[in-house]
């Protein structure tokens, strides 16, 4: 890229004789009588390189005029301390005498690094520091933030001389305002004396302007510089990916490959030890033990070699960051201790959950199937379903051992179950989501598993199911009420269920005197089915009263109604 600019070639040794004077005590004077004349203002064509020196020229200039300020204010300061002989006011300015080198001192560094293009502190030797645990772990971390701060060294710079600008120019806009009052002052009048201090006030304001002006704009024009320099986001990524890369890409895929053959070695030994390892019970404690040691050491062993090999390649970065990342693990790992112990215990199978045994989890019975870093529970029964989750997250949980005859869940796909709440129907489907009931008539209805176990499911597709009805008859059959008609009615029972659900569906039918009503004499009916006739057991609650009515019918037996008594008050006639 070309520029087009006019610029003077002559003060240009004109200002580095006098920066070098200014630095090493010489005259300025004797300094500038030796730089060479300026030349004559011409138009130049000049490269990038080029305007860059120009534009740094130009700082060194507003940073060589602020040094020029503040050193005179050092000078008069010192002037001012050998004529002090109030010790109060001797301390005064000895204090400020103290901040005017400190700011004279740092100005020097800021001219000499943008001079030098290096940074000065490099140079600078280290003041040891007693030992402490705290400055051991910055040392450790300090690798890591350098690199952060490499990475974002020119967006901080930037920002701190954006601070600068916005700093300078308001004291130098204060300063302007100090300056135009106390001239309004001097114009009015007064005695001798004031207008001496306010002469000297205007003086102080001046200089402070002029100071704050040149520090202004010595810290636009290297932020002008840096804006001029500054790259794309997405370059400036790449840039630094590609360095990275080239840096450490060699040392982070060795210590990768490392940690991967410590790991799959040790996980290799584990596994050809289970497989010839011979043990009647292969998930006794020493062998819990035994894999539990191994899985450990496989992880820390990978760590620990991806350590070694940035140490031994003398990557201080990759090494800190890993040993950060450790120390993060290890500090995050104290607050959960004792639930790391607990899932030890559970993996050792000598915790509250034990393989073989019995759980609820999310409300719905499991059987442990194994227990390790990631558990097995499994519900034969809800459609072979299973569940793989942390053994973290049965802390908290026990088990107990089956019980004789108990059934992992009430009923399985196929079954026919009645509800609770009347519901009645064949599952469809079971899962430990949602049980699906085909009711009579094809109508699905589905119930989350948990509410489902909630409404106490009847299985009816089990060995067998009994239907019970209540049926009565007159008084005037007093008689007979206990022989011959439970009997009678037993009999037109059985001939008349083989017609509903075959005779090999009926297992016992019984027809029992209940109680003596208050209009009718009450039998109790009770008919036991087999399984196989589930689907019809509204059927046969319908067809019981409808066999009983035709036996009346056919022995003559009265079905007696609800009688009421109407007692009517005699007559006031």
């Amino acid at each position: 890229m070309k520029t087009v600019c006019i610029f003077s070639v002559g003060w240009i040794p004109s200002v580095l004789a006098l920066s070098s004077a200014t630095l090493f005590g010489q005259n300025e004077s004797e300094s500038l009588s030796s730089a060479s004349p300026a030349a004559v203002v011409e138009v130049t064509e000049l490269t990038e390189e080029e305007s860059a020196r120009q534009r740094m020229v130009s700082v060194l200039m507003a940073q060589l005029e602020a040094l020029h300020i503040k050193r005179d204010d050092v000078a008069e300061l010192e002037n001012q301390l050998g004529l002090e002989t109030n010790e109060i006011s001797r301390a005064d300015v000895l204090e400020k005498l103290q901040k005017a080198t400190d700011e004279l001192r740092v100005l020097e560094m800021k001219f000499r690094e943008t001079a030098s293009g290096v940074d000065l502190g490099m140079f600078e030797e280290e003041v040891k520091e007693p030992f402490s645990l705290e400055n051991e772990f910055g040392k450790v971390a300090e690798p890591f933030f350098a690199e952060l701060r490499e990475a974002t060294s020119q967006s901080r710079k930037m920002t701190e001389l954006r601070d600068d600008v916005e700093r300078f120019s308001a004291q130098a806009e204060d300063a302007r305002t100090a300056i135009a009052a106390i001239e309004g002052l001097l114009g009015v009048g007064g005695t001798a004396e004031l207008q001496t201090a306010l002469s000297e006030q205007l003086e102080h304001w001046q200089e402070v302007e002029s100071l704050a002006s040149s520090q202004e704009e010595s810290a636009r024009l290297q932020l002008e510089n840096l804006e001029a320099q500054r790259e794309g986001f997405v370059e400036g990524s790449t840039k630094y990916v590609r360095n990275f890369v080239q840096k450490r890409g060699l040392n982070l895929v060795l210590g990768i490959g490392a940690a991967l053959a410590v790991f799959f070695f040790v996980r290799g030994i584990l596994f050809v030890a289970r497989k010839f390892r011979k043990t009647d019970n292969p998930k006794n404690f020493g062998s819990r033990v035994f894999v539990l040691a191994a899985n450990l050491l496989s992880v820390l062993g990978g760590l620990a070699a991806m350590m070694a090999v940035f140490s031994v390649t003398g990557d201080v970065f990759l090494f800190s960051f890993v040993l950060l990342f450790l120390l993060g693990v290890a500090w995050s790992g104290l607050k959960v201790l004792p639930q790391f112990v607990d899932s030890l215990k559970l993996i050792l199978n000598i915790g509250m959950v034990k393989e073989g045994e019995r759980i609820v989890f999310d409300d719905i019975p499991w059987n442990v199937e194994s227990l390790g870093f990631t558990s097995k529970l499994a519900n034969s029964k809800l459609d072979s379903a299973y569940q793989l989750l942390p053994v973290r997250h049965l802390v908290g949980y026990h088990s107990r051992p089956w019980c004789e005859g108990e059934e992992e869940f009430p009923c399985k796909r196929g079954d026919w179950v009645q509800l609770s709440d009347g519901r009645m129907g064949k599952t469809v489907a079971q899962n430990p989501g949602h049980v699906v009931l085909e009711e009579l008539g094809g109508a699905q209805v589905s119930v989350t598993t948990p509410d489902f176990l909630a409404l106490s499911p009847r299985n009816l597709s089990l060995e067998g199911f009994r239907v019970e009805t209540r049926f009565g008859v007159d008084y005037k059959h007093q008689a007979e009420c206990t022989t011959s008609i439970p009997q009678a009615m037993e009999k037109s029972l059985s001939a008349g269920l083989r017609e509903v659900v075959g005779a090999e569906a009926i297992q016992n039918v019984q027809v029992q005197f209940a109680s003596a009503g208050a209009s009718s004499l009450d039998y109790e009916i009770e008919v036991d089915l087999a399984g196989s006739a589930a689907a019809d057991f509204e059927k046969v609650q319908y067809a019981l009263q409808r066999i009983l009515v035709d036996c009346c019918n056919e022995n003559g037996w009265e079905i007696p109604f609800q009688q009421i008594t109407v007692h009517r008050a005699p007559s006031s006639d």
